[in-house]
């Protein structure tokens, strides 16, 4: 059973991509449709954002009331029903409204799956799996490249996504009992090794827990890099190179495109390769498409620099996860899980927005440094918080005293 639930997660995981590229890829044309300004794209990131974080810092108590199984079928459904929402808001204000589902399911069900995974399977697994979020994060702007050249076109973009997003959602509900039997089996598997009693801390507390800090903002400045590339580079395309708007969704589903085919690899790779060099692979490719990408008097070179960097981000997130339980020890690691997350998604908060407004008034054309100032940073981080987390009987005072 623990085989069938992973499948099951798998395709948990397209649903968790989908909605991720939704706003980014076809901003430009909403944008025109509903007659706004191209920087407010970053208040719908910020809406987002909000919740995703809120609902992060709150994931061990929702998991204590839901269990894990119960938050994942509840996040689906709320960001199938934000999708849905979208695609028939007909002012900004209610397109607004419609983040909010999409970011109360997308921060539950982050922080929860990628901590049960983290436990319970092999880092190979977790790079698949966040291959398969790319899998729904690819077919998102592709699938909305074919209705964007009508300016509404996006709309029936999104009632397709929401659909596809429906359908995984019943499988789920379908499949509840395989939750229960692979649940058992975990436990079966992890008496006969040690047990292990998860502890849970305060919000204030966990920062006690020693890197923790460095650990956040590593995953900070990825989520900076993610959310910088993913949403802004269509803009940057079409507001600053001049690149017609389908082309420019067409380019920027590359970006997850390299981040799907790179997870695929780097799962492989994981076999051999421990995670903190799977990190450090991962932010050496992405340097090398920021150079690439700062070639922007070759137009033909970009959609090539975008997947780079896809190839580079694809190893970095998957292996900060499946390293935290080694990191900050298996006691610790849904506390951790939580406040990386939480705190990651502050950059889809703050920074992501405050580009669409530099962009707006000066240029999106800068992008690229951008990306180049938080790749620097989410370099060192991960290498202090190494040195940090090296004795586990010093991370945590309380926990051994």
């Amino acid at each position: 059973m623990c085989t069938v639930l992973l499948l099951i997660i798998y395709l948990i995981f397209i649903s968790l991509g989908l909605p991720d590229s939704f706003i980014g890829s076809s901003w430009p044309s909403i944008s025109q449709s509903l007659g706004v300004s191209e920087s407010l794209q970053g208040v719908l990131n910020i809406v987002i954002s909000f919740f995703t974080i809120l609902t992060s810092f709150f994931t061990i108590k929702l998991i204590k009331i839901f269990k894990e199984k119960g938050v994942v079928i509840i996040s689906i459904m709320l960001t199938c029903t934000g999708l849905i929402c979208s695609a028939y808001a007909s002012n900004f204000a209610l397109l607004c409204l419609s983040m909010i589902p999409l970011g109360i399911g997308a921060g539950a069900i982050d922080s929860t799956l990628n901590n049960y995974v983290a436990l319970h399977y092999k880092a190979i697994h977790l790079n698949w799996l966040h291959a398969f979020w790319g899998v729904g994060a690819t077919l998102s702007p592709f699938l909305l490249s074919f209705f964007l050249t009508d300016l509404n076109g996006w709309r029936d973009g999104a009632l397709r996504l929401a659909i596809i997003q429906s359908v995984i959602f019943l499988i789920t509900l379908c499949t509840v009992k395989v939750w229960n039997y692979a649940e058992q089996s975990f436990t079966s598997r992890d008496s006969a090794k040690e047990e292990v009693h998860a502890i849970t801390l305060g919000f204030f507390e966990t920062f006690k827990i020693k890197g923790v800090a460095f650990a956040i903002i590593a995953f900070f400045c990825y989520i900076a890099i993610e959310g910088l590339t993913g949403n802004w580079f269509a803009s940057m395309m079409v507001f600053g190179l001049g690149v017609d708007e389908a082309t420019a969704a067409r380019w920027s589903s590359y970006f997850y495109l390299g981040i799907m085919t790179g997870r695929i690899a780097s799962g492989l790779i994981s076999l051999k390769v421990n995670d903190k060099n799977m990190i450090r692979i991962g932010e050496g490719i992405v340097l090398g498409g920021v150079i690439m990408l700062m070639m922007n008097f070759n137009i033909q070179i970009m959609p090539f620099a975008v997947v780079i960097i896809g190839l580079g981000c694809a190893p970095i997130y998957p292996s900060i996860v499946h390293a935290t339980p080694d990191r900050f020890t298996k006691e610790l690691s849904q506390n951790v899980m939580s406040m990386q997350i939480g705190f990651a998604y502050i950059a889809s908060l703050v920074i992501v927005p405050l580009f669409g407004v530099f962009g707006e008034q000066i240029s999106f054309i800068y992008l690229p440094y951008l990306i180049l100032f938080f790749l620097v940073i989410l370099t060192v981080c991960n290498e202090v918080t190494l040195v940090k987390t090296r004795n586990k009987k010093e991370l945590f005072k309380k926990k051994i005293s």
